[in-house]
């Protein structure tokens, strides 16, 4: 016979409810803390630097990657290019980080509008690149198979952050290497999309996440 269950000391119960509490609103991935618990400590501390910017040497007490600050821009490229011969690669969409600005992107979406290609067949790949090459520790978007959602619904990411002057693209790659050989090119289309937000690099940690 299994031991009884005995409850957690009362104390023990009700610490635990609060833990629950603070930690309710944090939002799903892709998308920014959403409960008045949550977003209370960053208003207030947004505030008080606006009132008092001496008080602060950095940042808000929620880091400006996770949810956007008072002086957050948002960052919203969206565009379609034509299917490229085979072998060939499309720039989809080209985006220059604004000198003096950091930022996020955490959603992103990918499609193809047209005949002749397949989801899954490798005949044309999506990918996500900056400055030429796969993002820090968000290499999985080095190629991209299937549509991530569509352009008016793109695809919440765990998100990777971009620097000022950096130079993001989506681009697609007609692949030779694909089932079929590739997509003949007919007039059909590769559409793109990044979302997400930038700001002020006077508000950045000393020790940056990447």
């Amino acid at each position: 016979m299994g031991s009884p269950v005995i409850a957690p000391p009362f104390r023990y119960r009700r610490n635990l409810s609060r833990m629950a509490g603070e930690l309710s609103g944090l939002g799903q991935p892709g998308q920014p803390p959403t409960g008045p618990a949550v977003l209370a400590p960053f208003n207030a501390a947004a505030e008080e630097f606006a009132n008092n910017p001496g008080l602060h040497k950095g940042r808000p007490d929620l880091p400006p990657w996770i949810y956007q600050p008072v002086n957050w821009e948002n960052v919203d490229q969206i565009n379609y290019a034509l299917v490229p011969a085979i072998g060939s690669t499309a720039i989809i969409i080209s985006y220059v980080v604004p000198p003096g600005r950091n930022g996020i992107i955490n959603k992103v979406a990918c499609n193809f509008v047209g005949g002749g290609w397949v989801e899954g067949s490798g005949d044309i790949v999506w990918r996500i690149l900056v400055d030429g090459t796969p993002p820090p520790g968000a290499t999985s978007y080095d190629s991209i198979l299937a549509s991530l959602g569509g352009p008016s619904q793109p695809t919440g990411i765990a998100g990777f952050r971009f620097f000022e002057n950096q130079v993001l693209q989506f681009v697609a790659f007609n692949n030779p290497s694909g089932a079929n050989g590739g997509v003949v090119v007919a007039g059909q289309r590769v559409g793109a999309r990044f979302t997400g937000w930038n700001y002020p690099l006077d508000i950045e940690e000393d020790d940056i996440w990447i």
